[in-house]
């Protein structure tokens, strides 16, 4: 007998049988149990994939060690009071002005791109476009891994290089002292570097000493003559940028001769990816908004998985309710019945992680795909990813396991076994609420996915003002490698011309639908008779021939296109936004206006329509156009079905004139539309997880109404005997359902409207919130909801009603 109670209540025993009658239980209930399990794996897995999502997002930076020491210097560009924009770029000298003045700034760098330039190297010659010239101290404040030589940037004509350049030009990376063309002029190779890792947001591929400008253009460091360069300031522990901000507030005042009202702002280098919004930025940023709402996402596919694990065991309470009691009357205490329930939830919940595991190794290339991101494929290696995975997984068991287990364990006994608790509504509540959740939440995440389309959809068909289809663009070489360039450019041309799949060619200094930084910009552009303090507006200025306006169908508002005299063409074009800029009412009067452009005074000769330099997300810019016939593109308007004839024509003239330069060609309709890229992924991504929510949903709501349509057997064959019809009963069974889908639906119209109303106030021109974004969503889950349910419940209503009752 002792030895009998000391096996008992042996504590490995009891664990083991726990275990054992938790598989035997799981086993016999195998629908359940996959549905449980493949709910909480796919829930798991969606929401691990898009923390490795949010992570690189938010990891930008990390490489640089004095990362949260590192300031960037911006201008925040002012007309009198009237805020106009945010520059990120900083006049040359200010890097060494704020070092002598501050005593919180260690040090500086300064970074100054150029883009478009030829590098060569025997016969291998390429345009290459991540260039900037920097000062030594861009490798004190930032941290580069050195494969070959010292990073020193002390001499001019003195470069440092990539591996991948290294291998693109050389073939391997041990190239340190050598001299590589760029521009015309040999550069010596002081260093090679490790390919600049994706999470930064400056990356470039050379650094070039910065007193190699002083030898190319004569480039005075101390002159303030445009705000054109990146700066970064390296401060002492701990960066407080609110107290340093007020300071250069106060600084910029003192500066207001050579600034004027622009105010001086520094920003954390580590909120550059995801909160800043600037002009003239190195890359295209990602959104600190479209990571939010990807972690609620990612919070609300979690909860409805755990919320199908839930539902499904309060809803087999009843099914349980004579196990419990007889538990009991054995003598079994409320705390190894909990413990009985939670070593279920535990067996899922480890189940679900395996399958998870599994879920995310097949779907990673496919998500990283998705996202468009170069996202680390080695998740299984981040240390961050295990912990994540192990708290969903212990938090999980918890969680999802810890109030079935309570209620399942709180049942009494004596009502249990006289029958009484079957009849019951104990938990019902909870499990409605849960279903509520479950909808509104994968009703909200529809809308996001309509709305997101419907926006796409608007900004990719809204009239851009111009016309960019069948446009083949040659990429010119630079102006200053070449003396003769006039001449070879306007005989390439001609010839360009006389092919008879080309209807029209132009030159210009840069596209629409190229980055911002390709364009010049100024504020001293001023309406004759405005007084110097009243500059502020940054105009942006484009150089172009007579051809530009007719071909990309640019609309005249007043006044004249270029005669395409460059001896005899003095005057200005300018967009309706610098019209408005200048102080001007109508188009008819700024025409035959006189402005001071650059200190010269020069008449307006037209007036153009405005039209989306950049894509309409963004607003428009006051633009400023000059005649130029030798400029840095070459457009070809080309017949329509005859763009591979062109495209062969252009690169066999192209290498009889400039043989010396790569033949480098885009379309330019493709490039424009990239600008979308980030809202297409963003829509993808939203539509993939949507359809998964709506799939874990569907999983509870199927296992949920299949529970409940077993326990109602007997009703259903006692009301078909008496009468009652198929639809009848499958309307019954229904109904309750879809009322909760319902109420789900109406409450999560209105949260739905409210974040879509701040997504889309970013967007300058943006598609308004009809009806249809909410009723496709409406309609979509009642159906899905309909369908899931109506399955089972024809099925029963179908059943011969003699079975059931035998069983009873």
């Amino acid at each position: 007998m002792r030895n009998r109670l000391r096996i008992e209540f042996d504590p490995l025993f009891m664990i083991r049988n726990y275990f054992l009658i938790a598989y035997r239980h799981l086993t016999k209930h195998k629908t359940f149990s996959v549905i449980n399990i493949a709910g909480l794996a796919v829930g798991m897995a969606a929401f691990l994939l898009i923390i490795h999502y949010v992570q690189f997002e938010r990891s930008y930076e990390n490489i640089h060690k004095n990362a949260e020491r590192i300031s960037r210097v911006t201008l925040d560009i002012y007309k009198g009071s009237e805020f106009v924009v945010s520059d990120c770029e900083m006049y040359a000298p200010m890097g060494q002005l704020l070092k002598d003045k501050f005593p919180e700034v260690l040090d500086f760098t300064r970074l100054y791109s150029v883009e478009n330039r030829v590098v060569k190297k025997g016969a291998e010659k390429f345009y290459e476009h991540r260039i900037y010239f920097a000062d030594p101290s861009v490798f004190k404040l930032f941290s580069f891994n050195i494969l070959h030589g010292k990073t020193q940037l002390t001499n001019p004509f003195e470069v440092v290089i990539t591996e991948s350049i290294a291998q693109k030009y050389f073939g391997r990376t041990s190239v340190v002292g050598e001299t590589i063309d760029m521009a015309g002029s040999p550069f010596t190779i002081g260093a090679v570097l490790s390919d600049i890792p994706p999470n930064s947001h400056f990356k470039f591929d050379f650094l070039v000493s910065h007193s190699t400008m002083n030898k190319l253009w004569d480039y005075k460091d101390e002159v303030f003559n445009g705000n054109n360069e990146y700066t970064y300031l390296l401060m002492t522990p701990p960066m407080d940028l609110i107290k340093f901000n007020e300071k250069l507030k106060a600084y910029s005042i003192e500066l207001v001769d050579r600034i004027g009202d622009d105010v001086i702002v520094c920003e954390p280098m580590k909120d550059i990816h995801l909160f800043s919004n600037k002009s003239f930025d190195m890359e295209t940023n990602g959104s600190a908004q479209s990571v939010f709402f990807l972690m609620i996402i990612a919070s609300f596919i979690l909860f409805i998985a755990w919320i199908n694990y839930i539902n499904l065991s309060t809803a087999r309470a009843t099914e349980r309710a004579r196990e419990v009691g007889i538990r009991k009357v054995m003598g079994s205490f409320r705390s190894q019945l909990v413990f009985q329930f939670l070593t279920e939830s535990i067996i899922i919940t480890l189940a679900s992680g395996v399958m998870c595991l599994l879920l995310i190794y097949v779907s990673l290339p496919l998500f990283i795909d998705l996202t468009g991101q170069h996202i680390s494929k080695d998740i299984f290696e981040i240390p961050e990813f295990w912990y994540w995975f192990l708290s969903l997984t212990m938090t999980g068991s918890l969680l999802a396991g810890l109030y079935p287990a309570f209620i399942l364990s709180s049942f009494k006994p004596v009502l249990v076994l006289k029958g009484k608790f079957i009849s019951s509504s104990h938990g019902q509540w909870l499990r409605k609420s849960l279903v509520v959740f479950q909808f509104a939440t994968t009703v909200i995440l529809i809308v996001c996915l309509c709305a997101v389309y419907f926006q796409i959809d608007y900004l990719q068909n809204y009239k851009l003002g111009l016309s960019v289809d069948q446009t083949l663009v040659l990429r010119a070489p630079p102006i200053e490698s070449d003396s003769l360039f006039k001449v070879k450019a306007w005989e390439l041309r001609n010839e360009l011309l006389l092919h008879s799949s080309v209807e029209m060619v132009t030159q210009s200094g840069t596209l629409p639908g190229l980055s911002l930084g390709e364009l010049s910009t100024t504020g001293n552009v001023l309406r004759l008779g405005q007084e110097k303090s009243d500059k502020g507006f940054l105009y942006y200025i484009n150089g172009f021939d007579e051809n530009f306006i007719p071909m990309f169908k640019i609309d005249l508002a007043a006044g004249r296109n270029f005669e395409g005299n460059p001896e005899g063409e003095f005057g200005l074009i300018i967009n309706e936004e610098a019209m408005r800029a200048l102080g001007f009412q109508t188009a008819e009067e700024a025409v035959g206006s006189e402005i001071l452009f650059y200190n010269n005074n020069k008449k307006i000769v037209g007036v153009v329509r405005n039209f989306y330099q950049r894509s309409p997300k963004e607003k428009n810019i006051p633009m400023v156009f000059w005649y130029d016939n030798k400029a840095d593109y070459f457009s070809l308007k080309v017949k329509k079905g005859r763009i591979p004839e062109a495209l062969g024509m252009a690169r066999q003239t192209w290498n009889s004139r400039f043989p010396e330069y790569p033949f480098d060609y885009f379309f330019l309709d493709e490039t424009y539309r990239q600008q979308y890229d980030p809202d297409l992924q963003f829509g993808r991504v939203i539509a993939v997880f949507c359809i998964l929510a709506v799939l874990i949903a569907c999983l509870g709501l199927f296992g949920l109404s299949s529970f409940t349509i077993t326990q109602r057997r007997k009703e259903i064959s006692i009301r078909k005997i008496l009468g009652a019809s198929v639809s009848r009963i499958a309307r019954l069974l229904s109904q309750d359902f879809v009322f909760l889908v319902v109420i789900g639906t109406f409450i999560a119209l209105p949260i739905a409207y409210l974040a879509m109303n701040e997504w889309l106030s970013h967007y300058a021109v943006r598609f308004t919130l009809t009806a249809w974004v909410f009723v496709i969503p409406l309609v979509v889950i009642f159906l899905v909801a309909l369908l899931t349910v109506s399955f089972q419940t024809i099925h029963a209503a179908h059943a011969n009603p003699i079975d059931s009752l035998k069983n009873e």
